[in-house]
C-alpha cells in the first residue's frame, strides 16, 4: 500500500502531531512501510526573531532539531523504521520538497480545527494537497459532542 509516509509537523503546536503521527504510524505499520516525520522552520519566524546571521539560523534549526527528537521518543513506534528532518523555508513548498526527496507516497498532516469563518482545510494543508504529486490525506480530529 504505501512505503514511504511523510508527516510534516509543527513543534510549536501538539495539535500538529498529536493525532497525525499514531494514525501515520499504524499506516506504515500496516503496510510495511517507512515513516518521515519532518517540521519546517518558517522564513518568517527567523525573520520576526531576527536571525539574520547564518549562526542564528542554524541554532534555529538545530533547537527544532532538538523538539523534535524529544516529539518522537514520545511516540510509539516500535516496528516502523523512522527518520526525521528539519527544513528552513515556506511550510507548503518544503513540505511538498520533503516528500519528493523521500519519494513519499502519501502525506498525512492534521489540518487545524475550523472556526466559524472557516469551512476550508488550513492553508498550508490546502497548498499541500492541490500541489503534491502523491496521496493526501488530511486528518481533523472530530471535537467532542457538547
Amino acid at each position: 500500500m504505501f512505503k514511504s509516509i511523510l508527516v510534516p509537523i509543527d513543534i510549536a503546536h501538539e495539535s500538529s502531531w498529536r493525532f497525525a503521527v499514531p494514525e501515520a504510524v499504524e499506516l506504515a505499520r500496516a503496510s510495511g512501510g517507512r515513516l518521515m516525520i519532518v517540521t519546517i522552520v518558517r522564513e518568517l519566524s527567523a525573520l520576526f526573531e531576527s536571525a539574520h546571521l547564518a549562526f542564528q539560523l542554524e541554532r534555529m534549526v538545530s533547537d527544532a532539531r532538538a523538539r523534535l527528537r524529544t516529539i518522537i521518543a514520545s511516540i510509539e513506534t516500535a516496528g516502523v523504521p523512522l527518520s526525521q528532518d528539519v527544513k528552513f523555508g515556506s511550510i507548503g513548498p518544503e513540505i511538498l520538497r520533503a516528500a519528493a526527496e523521500q519519494a513519499a507516497d502519501l502525506i498525512v498532516m492534521e489540518s487545524h480545527r475550523p472556526e466559524m469563518l472557516d469551512y476550508v482545510i488550513g492553508p498550508n494543508a490546502a497548498h499541500v494537497a492541490r500541489h503534491a504529486i502523491c496521496s493526501v490525506l488530511v486528518l481533523r480530529k472530530a471535537a467532542a459532542p457538547d
